[in-house]
């Protein structure tokens, strides 16, 4: 992982992390903290999110350690449209986290794994324990959803 060069007073504004996708500039200031960390990761606070510079995963962003390159994550942005999740297992992780709704955004952390025989690939999220960002605070917390209806498993 680099940074830019900077004075020894100034803080740099940005960091460039060399991904498995290859090098992606992370703005500071655009930082998403998470005081408690991901599960699993309890030690890593400042992650970074950005596009996958390939067009076939479009629909997924890259969830980046701005700390430890070498601990990203692929997410997908959740569709409040789907309906996925009842409304009322939403507000109450809302509620218990003091997001508003209108600043609550939803990632869903995605699992991909070799198909049977080494075919292809097969694809899967853990709904029962998305990451809820406030996006007004940028800060963010996966969430276990009391709800069992939610699989750890869920084939996209």
């Amino acid at each position: 992982m680099e940074t830019e060069n900077v004075a020894e007073n100034e803080t740099a504004e940005s960091v460039v992390v060399e991904t498995r996708f290859g090098d992606i500039e992370f703005s500071w200031d655009k930082g998403i903290y998470m005081p408690v960390g991901l599960l699993g990761f309890p030690e890593h606070h400042v992650f970074g999110l950005a596009n996958i510079p390939n067009s076939s995963l479009d629909q997924f962003k890259l969830y980046q350690s701005l700390t430890d390159a070498n601990l990203s994550f692929i997410v997908a942005p959740y569709n409040m449209e789907s309906a996925v999740y009842a409304a009322k297992d939403l507000d109450l992780a809302q509620k218990s986290l003091a997001i508003s709704s209108e600043d609550m955004a939803i990632l869903m952390v995605v699992t991909i794994r070799s198909g049977q025989g080494g075919q292809g690939i097969t694809m899967s999220t853990n709904l029962r324990a998305p990451i809820l960002v406030d996006t007004n605070r940028q800060v963010a917390w996966q969430h276990i959803l009391p709800n069992d209806k939610y699989s750890v498993q869920h084939d996209l």
